[in-house]
């Protein structure tokens, strides 16, 4: 047993987390005590309870925290006492405790020793098992001498800050889809995890192979009623994130390793988290970001097999009435499972903001944080703020702020019903001058519809956003369908398509690109150019769709240099011979324009006017490459600026040079859809906006309260402006001076 005892604390010494070495220590204490259970709860001298921080053997809900006040139950006996308690039937003691959710009911034997360092009580390690008797005194000694050693490792320091995330107030996240919502936090505690899935034998073969065989069939119908819900409401690109995880359970490899492994005798649990993990790992090691996410889908696929292999029916009305979702990791499924006039916003721990939940949050307009650096379970049940504008959680929040918070969101659900009753009106400035409203398009079929009538066409469609949700390139036809059908819709406006702008941080799963830095990468028309039969099908799907309308405006990204714009414009006039030679007559001539978010660009804008027709100023890509600032990545993300005065400075030089050159300029980034934002572009003197659908109402109602020469009085200040703060200061007291503070919230 010395040996044994020196193996598990070597390696729990070795753990680099406190929650990974507690889990090493539950996991390895079972086998070396031979029992079923055990499980380590530790103190928190600060608030007077214990957590119970791991275990192998009970079920510790992943949706919320087990907690035991100080001398509550045996294990607040076992701490009270600070010494050994041992019972042959724990049950009939008279301080034992039934927790329901933690399905202790059948265990009965216990054992529980106090971990102490110098005095100070850190915590009680227990080992139970089913049948009734007391563990030898052989077993006592060495649960006493493991807690000893236990102790000496387990930093109070450690433990001191893990409990310091319960009391953390605020946090710093990346947001995914913009919008504020307070409601208490909720964790689904019927969702598996592949992580408490543990090695299990069965002796019956065929009903493993039979419940498997069931819960592939459960999911696969799942997938696809979820497909057929989405593809229902029109949003065809949720719809393709269900068709997929249909794709990955049929295939027959993924199949014939689960089976093989229940025909080996492991019960169907553990064979699915054997072959899932499998899976998983050689897509986990790739370097590019997209085939990396693919290991997340196969989990989410693993996790949602535990699911139906699950006896126990979760109850169809397990969701509170009005919540914010925390999660890990966010997947497809359990989004689609989640009753969308409940949900309110989702919290994620980990998350990429290009993965198939991201996407579909945005296109829900539901708002999201990702990366928050806190455990989810810490923020079950607790009253949250997310600011989905300044991405900021706040956690408890005092009650000033609270009502702070609440009298902010009421008035900012008052301006938008307002901005929304008054959105079927032009976008003309209260001095008079005409606006150009426009829709960033590609995300959501059903939520895009809805502004047909309220928008003057489309500035920007992602033609991406498809080609990212198939697993092949789509063909000419195919697209041409894509393309012809948002042409349609706007069949006397301009509809803007870009051509594909995929890279190392938006990949096609069908096309991996590895690169250390995507930012600064083969990316955009980098990637077309190089690869220019996948750009001729493309433009000829295009130009083809533009048969009837009329309408299409072909908009280049990425670009860089004028050798890429030449080569570009021969291609389309390629595309456009071959496709005019097909059909046998000429078609109309679509308008060429080029994507301003490269800062080279800045200076060769007397060069474009002779080459295209119009140029698109994209504020995304231009504000990080000016300022080098990576906005996906949380450390520098708080550097990310649009309102720095080196772009007011840009963007003011973008738009003199083109009205000197009489170049049609638009601003499509996501700017243009900010209140912020369009005042200041306004007054820099531009008149064309692309933004995403949620911001068309509020932007319309705010350039229908101006008038020009005292927004050119405020922006001749903001470009005297030293830093961003000072510039939001200004607009923001701008503003409230015209009764308009309300639009000054909403961030960046």
């Amino acid at each position: 047993m010395l040996t044994r005892l020196r193996e598990i604390v070597e390696k729990v010494a070795a753990a680099s987390r406190l929650n990974d070495a507690l889990d090493l220590l539950v996991n390895e204490t079972c086998q070396a005590m031979d029992t079923e259970v055990c499980s380590v709860y530790l103190a928190d001298h600060d608030r007077q309870c214990y957590y119970l921080m791991a275990t192998r053997g009970l079920k510790k809900p992943r949706g919320r925290l087990i907690t035991l006040a100080f001398g509550q139950g045996i294990v607040g006996l076992v701490g009270q006492r600070a010494e050994p308690i041992n019972l042959a039937d724990a049950q009939a003691h008279p301080s034992f405790k039934f927790i329901p959710s933690v399905k202790e009911q059948h265990f009965r034997s216990f054992l529980g020793v106090p971990i102490i360092h110098r005095r100070q009580l850190l915590g009680v390690l227990v080992v139970q098992q089913r049948e009734h008797r007391q563990f030898d005194k052989n077993e006592e000694s060495f649960m006493v001498t493991l807690a000893a050693q236990m102790a000496a490792i387990l930093s109070l320091t450690q433990i001191k800050a893990l409990f310091g995330q319960y009391r953390q107030t605020r946090l710093k996240a990346l947001v995914a889809s913009s919008g504020v919502a307070i409601a208490p936090g909720w964790m689904d505690s019927s969702q598996p995890s592949l992580e408490l899935v543990f090695p299990a034998s069965s002796l019956d073969s065929e009903r493993e192979r039979s419940r498997l065989t069931q819960a592939l069939e459960e999911a696969n119908a799942e997938f696809r009623r979820f497909s057929k819900r989405f593809s229902a409401s029109a949003q065809k690109e949720s719809a393709a994130i269900f068709d997929l995880y249909s794709h990955l359970l049929s295939d027959a490899r993924l199949k014939r390793e689960l089976f093989q492994e229940v025909d080996d005798g492991n019960v169907a649990e553990w064979a699915v988290k054997l072959v899932i993990e499998r899976f998983a790992a050689q897509f986990a090691v790739l370097q590019d970001a997209y085939l990396r996410e693919r290991a997340g889908d196969f989990r989410a696929l693993g996790q949602r097999l535990l699911f139906h292999l699950d006896d126990s029916v979760p109850s169809s009305d397990r969701w509170p009435p009005h919540f914010i979702l925390v999660a890990d990791e966010l997947t497809a499924t359990l989004l689609a499972d989640v009753p969308q006039d409940r949900l309110a916003g989702v919290v994620v721990h980990d998350g990429a903001a290009n993965s198939h939940a991201a996407i579909m949050v945005r296109a829900m307009g539901i708002p999201t944080l990702m990366g928050a650096d806190i455990q989810p379970e810490l923020l079950h049940q607790r009253t949250l703020i997310l600011d989905g504008y300044q991405g900021e959680l706040l956690v408890d929040p005092e009650p000033t702020l609270l009502q702070e918070y609440q009298r902010l969101l009421s008035e900012d659900n008052a301006l938008t019903r307002l901005a929304e009753d008054d959105m079927q009106r032009p976008a003309v400035l209260k001095s008079g001058e005409h606006m150009q409203v426009m829709l960033n398009a590609g995300l959501s079929a059903e939520h895009e519809q809805r502004f047909i009538n309220l928008v003057d066409g489309v500035g920007l469609y992602r033609t991406e956003v498809p080609f990212m949700l198939q697993s092949g390139f789509p063909s000419e036809d195919e697209q041409m369908a894509q393309y012809q059908g948002m042409l349609q819709l706007y069949p006397s406006r301009p509809v803007v398509l870009r051509t594909l702008d995929i890279g190392a941080d938006k990949q096609l799963p069908y096309l991996p690109i590895s690169e250390e830095n995507p930012c600064l990468g083969w990316r955009g028309i980098r990637v077309t150019l190089d690869q220019p039969e996948i750009f001729l099908i493309q433009v000829r799907a295009m130009l083809r769709a533009n048969a009837e309308t009329g309408n299409l405006r072909i908009l280049l990204p990425m670009i860089s240099s004028l050798d890429e714009v030449d080569e570009a414009c021969r291609l389309i006039a390629q595309a456009a011979a071959e496709v005019r030679e097909l059909v046998g007559h000429a078609l109309p001539e679509p308008r060429i324009g080029v994507m301003i978010e490269v800062p080279s660009m800045l200076f060769l804008l007397p060069h474009l006017a002779s080459r295209i027709d119009f140029v698109s100023v994209g504020t995304n890509d231009l504000t990080q490459y000016l300022l080098a600032v990576d906005r996906n990545n949380p450390h520098v993300a708080s550097l990310y600026d649009s309102l720095h005065p080196s772009m007011l400075l840009a963007l003011a030089g973008i738009a003199r040079e083109c009205q000197r050159l009489d170049l049609e300029v638009s601003v499509c980034g996501e700017m243009a859809g900010e209140a912020m934002g369009s005042l200041v572009l306004t007054g820099l003197g531009y008149r064309t906006f692309s933004m995403n659908g949620r911001s068309v109402a509020r932007v319309k109602y705010l350039l229908r309260q101006l008038v020009l020469t005292e927004v050119q009085v405020l922006t001749e200040r903001l470009l005297m402006a030293r830093s961003a703060s000072e510039v939001r200061q200004w607009i923001a007291l701008f503003l409230e001076e015209r009764g308009l503070g309300a639009l000054a919230r909403g961030g960046r």
